[in-house]
């Protein structure tokens, strides 16, 4: 009897272990690589806007909080267009490439459109403008005085003064000296008769603190490029000859540096794991945190540094908000098989400093995405 059982159990394990296959070397599946464009459009004060962004024909509208999100991007260049009631369009250009997956952020600050002054019968005309800052920041503001003297226009023309805030707007660097300079604040200023030609100049005075106003120079955007303009500076005022239709900026100068650095997303699961499981295991997508915008890290305690946080602001953005991204993934893993998904997010921190003051912030920048799936060997593996 003891003879027949040990030929049973024998017998036994050897057709199990013909009949289980070996899931040892199953070839892990691979997982396409996915890109998007992701985004937020705010005002200059910092707070989401209602808008439409536009990109190869295709248009979303922003979220409540200004955030947007285009999927399945291919590679190459994207022109995206940023549109909101009451604002400046904003067009910027994206590149999509690599071989992970990538989020690309991409930002608008949209500006408000520019306040229309009529000429009075009188000949005689004065009006203000006064920038745009961001929540909290208000003693960063600078007050333009526009005065247009008697005969400067026909009586019934109207003039647009638009400030402007970045040299970029005006589709260039400024000259030699601008390019190691930043601007303070700008102003166009144009006429709704494009026929229409300054007969006396029009005058801009910037209220502004002293310090300040004694550090500038101003140029004016002629012909493509930026040269010198008349002005004169009297305490904390610093007033403009305006003799052309055209773009003027105050600038100064100012050490601007930047380093980076990433920073781990967090998925709400990174690892699926079928090396012992009992059937296929289908994977959709994996969900991940990160940020958009950028994070001040300075208050403007007094009027220069509140000039700098407006600065940077322009140059980086000045408020920031929590996403949740979507990674497509669709694959099934055979038993013997597993995924792993992991992430950073670029992280620039800028700095500003001039006449002894500075501030700095962190702007979150573009997200990458890694899949690795591997089998029992761990080798085999596909990114």
């Amino acid at each position: 009897m003891f003879a027949f059982l040990g030929v049973a159990l024998a017998t036994s394990f050897a057709g199990c272990s013909d009949d289980d296959p070996n899931y040892d070397n199953v070839t892990p599946p691979t997982v396409e690589v996915s890109y998007s464009i992701s985004g937020r459009v705010t005002g200059m004060d910092g707070n989401g806007l209602s808008a439409t962004v536009s990109m190869d024909g295709t248009s979303v509208q922003t979220e409540a909080d200004g955030t947007f999100l285009f999927e399945d991007v291919t590679t190459g260049s994207h022109t995206l267009t940023a549109e909101a009631t009451g604002k400046q369009t904003k067009e910027t250009t994206v590149e999509i490439s690599g071989n992970n997956g990538a989020q690309v952020v991409c930002n608008f600050t949209l500006a408000n459109e520019g306040t229309t002054v009529e000429i009075n019968a009188s000949g005689d005309t004065e009006a203000s403008v006064t920038s745009e800052t961001i929540t909290g920041n208000e003693e960063g503001e600078v007050t333009v005085d526009v005065t247009v003297p008697e005969a400067a226009l026909p009586e019934g023309s109207s003039i647009i003064i638009t400030p402007i805030y970045t040299l970029e707007e005006t589709g260039t660097r400024a000259a030699t000296r601008a390019t190691e300079s930043v601007m303070l604040i700008g102003t166009n200023v144009e006429c709704t008769d494009a026929n229409a030609t300054l007969q006396t100049p029009i005058e801009l005075t910037y209220d502004m603190d002293a310090e300040i106003a004694s550090s500038v120079t101003v140029q004016k955007y002629v012909n493509g490029q930026w040269s010198n303009a008349e002005y004169t500076v009297n305490g904390d005022q610093v007033t403009v000859q305006a003799d052309e239709f055209t773009s003027y900026a105050l600038l100064f100068e100012a050490d601007v540096t930047s380093s980076s650095s990433t920073t781990a997303l967090t998925f709400e699961q990174n690892l699926w794991d079928n090396l012992y499981g009992a059937s296929d295991m289908n994977v959709n997508s994996a969900s991940y945190t990160y940020r958009i915008g950028t994070e001040i890290n300075t208050s403007g305690t007094n009027r220069v540094t509140a000039y700098l946080v407006e600065i940077l602001a322009r140059m980086a953005g000045s408020s920031v908000t929590t996403a949740t991204g979507t990674y497509p993934i669709n694959v099934t893993l055979p038993i013997g098989t597993a995924l792993q998904v992991s992430g950073t997010q670029q992280v620039t921190t800028l700095t500003v400093s001039a006449l002894s003051y500075s501030v700095s912030g962190s702007q979150y920048g573009d997200v990458t995405v890694v899949t690795t799936t591997y089998n029992r060997n761990h080798n085999g593996g596909s990114n």
